[in-house]
């Protein structure tokens, strides 16, 4: 199937097509015209499914990139909440670090009040700094230094006791006092320890969050990267879309605009050709009414038509022509002709509907039949001619019924003037036995071949008529212009066949004479053009 030309291809062709290409392809041009039509519809079409396409999609694009954008929302969030979570936790440890700091500052107030107390002794105070060095470094050694220093102060107790007993108040008073000092710096010692175990777990915590929040930032940073990209991507296509839609929608206004102009131009055209249609229609619906109007009458028409031809005929050859009211017996026959003392019957028959035919050769048979009312007396010729129209020679299988009494003829009215001649001459011979062989043979084939000529004569009127009706059908496809032109020129012309004189008769040498004229003047014409 050929793809549906456009509107301007198929104005372009209907320019370019010439006068009788149009006068006689009027019908595919319309055709064209139509299909063109129907393809710019379908393309307006495609056009607009297209536009609603790249609506949805930039609709599609649009709830993408907010999606991202409350993603993206989300992540800020959540990085802000990280932050401040990291914030309280750096506060939490400065805290930690500045009570270690006051501890610190605490144990080396109460080293010092030790060290001025010591002062009264130098010996004691010599033992109690190593005791108290010892004790700084078991401070710096942690808790295993711890235990060297008990063994010493537990050497110094023993060498205290060896002292003097004024001292031994005074001493115990110092033991309790360095018990409590001892306890306290256990207490300092694994507040010490504890803290140190806090501030190393703080500061693998610490390590290990900002590891993460590097990490993590890093791939917040490539996701926003990567977002921003995309936003980027998305807004140059946004950008591209809006562009190719302006661009298309000034397209589209112009194509409408030429869609409107052309369609109204389709249009006017289209109401010319309703208008057109109608009018032919109007035209052949009259044709129509006045055709079956005609078809009404035909029959009585050619009873009309047969009963002046057989009078004219009798009036010009003088056969003796029998009034209805001059027939001697019952029923009226349409038409009858006196010829030596016998009544020859010709009853015209024709069909109701000349263009029905069907039941035609049925109703002749039945109407033979129903001849028996008119044969059955003596003075009436046993042979009846029913007169039928020659367009209805085709539907005939059979032209003679020979029945019991008497035999009936299926003639045409063209047939009349040899059938009539052909009784005068058989009543001539009404004793056909007188005759000599010789006689009868030549009146047999005088008789056979002016009844073959007749019919052959018919057979060819008839196929003629039928070509020149196609032909003049074939009038239908040329365009109304031409056709009311040409109806014109058909009611301006006239045929005027040589008129019949009755004192006049027609020779056979005349109608020969002029049969040669014409070969001659076809055989001149023919030679001249070869």
């Amino acid at each position: 199937m050929t793809p549906a030309p456009s509107l301007s291809e198929f104005f372009a062709e209907l320019r370019s097509i010439g006068f009788f290409k149009r006068l006689f392809s009027w019908k595919q041009i319309l055709r064209r015209g139509e299909e063109a039509y129907a393809g710019c519809r379908t393309r307006e079409n495609e056009t607009e499914q297209k536009y609603r396409e790249t609506e949805l999609q930039i609709g599609r694009l649009a709830a993408e990139l907010q999606k991202e954008r409350g993603k993206y929302t989300s992540l800020e969030a959540l990085r802000e909440a990280e932050t401040k979570a990291y914030q309280d936790m750096r506060d939490r440890f400065e805290v930690t670090t500045r009570e270690l700091e006051i501890t610190r500052g605490k144990l080396f107030g109460l080293e010092r009040t030790h060290e001025e107390q010591s002062l009264i002794e130098a010996e004691r105070r010599q033992e109690e700094r190593e005791r108290y060095q010892s004790l700084e470094r078991e401070y710096s050694l942690l808790a295993e230094q711890l235990s060297l220093a008990k063994g010493k102060i537990a050497a110094m107790e023993g060498a205290r006791e060896e002292l003097t007993l004024a001292e031994t108040e005074r001493r115990r008073e110092e033991r309790e006092r360095y018990l409590n000092l001892e306890s306290a710096f256990t207490e300092l010692s694994e507040q010490l320890s504890l803290a140190k175990g806090r501030v190393a777990a703080l500061e693998s915590l610490r390590d290990e969050l900002m590891s993460a929040e590097t990490s993590r930032r890093k791939e917040e940073a490539q996701k926003y990267q990567e977002l921003k990209e995309n936003l980027d991507a998305v807004t140059r296509d946004l950008i591209a879309a809006k562009e190719q839609i302006s661009a298309y929608e000034s397209v589209r206004e112009e194509q409408t605009a030429e869609y409107n102009r052309k369609i109204e131009r389709i249009n006017t055209l289209y109401d010319q050709l309703k208008s057109d249609r109608e009018t032919l229609a109007n035209e052949q619906m009259d044709l129509l009414v006045k055709k079956q109007e005609e078809l009404a009458v035909s029959w009585q028409k050619h009873e009309n038509e047969v009963a002046e031809s057989i009078r004219t005929i009798c009036r010009k050859h003088d056969f003796v022509w029998c009034e209805k009211c001059e027939y001697p017996h019952q029923g009226t026959p349409d038409n009858v002709v006196l010829i030596g003392k016998m009544y020859t019957i010709f009853d015209a028959k024709s069909p109701k509907n000349p263009e029905e035919l069907e039941n035609f050769p049925a109703y002749l048979k039945y109407q033979a039949e129903a001849m028996k009312k008119y044969c059955k007396h003596d003075d009436v010729r046993k042979e009846v001619f029913l007169v039928v129209p020659s367009s209805t020679l085709d539907v005939l299988t059979t032209y003679q019924y020979d029945l019991a009494e008497y035999v009936v003829y299926i003639i045409t009215p063209e047939s009349l003037i040899p059938i009539l001649q052909i009784l005068r001459q058989i009543e001539n011979y009404e004793f056909t036995d007188t005759m000599s062989p010789e006689d009868q043979d030549k009146l047999c084939r005088f008789i056979g071949k002016l009844s073959h000529a007749t019919k052959r004569k018919i057979q060819i009127d008839t196929y003629f008529s039928r070509e020149l009706i196609d032909a003049l059908r074939g009038i239908d496809m040329i365009p109304e212009d031409f056709a009311a032109e040409i109806g014109k020129y058909e009611q301006k012309a006239k045929l005027n066949p040589p008129m019949e004189k009755r004192v006049k008769m027609i020779e056979i040498e005349d109608v020969e004479n002029e049969v040669r004229r014409m070969e001659t003047e076809i055989a001149v014409r023919t030679a001249v053009g070869e």
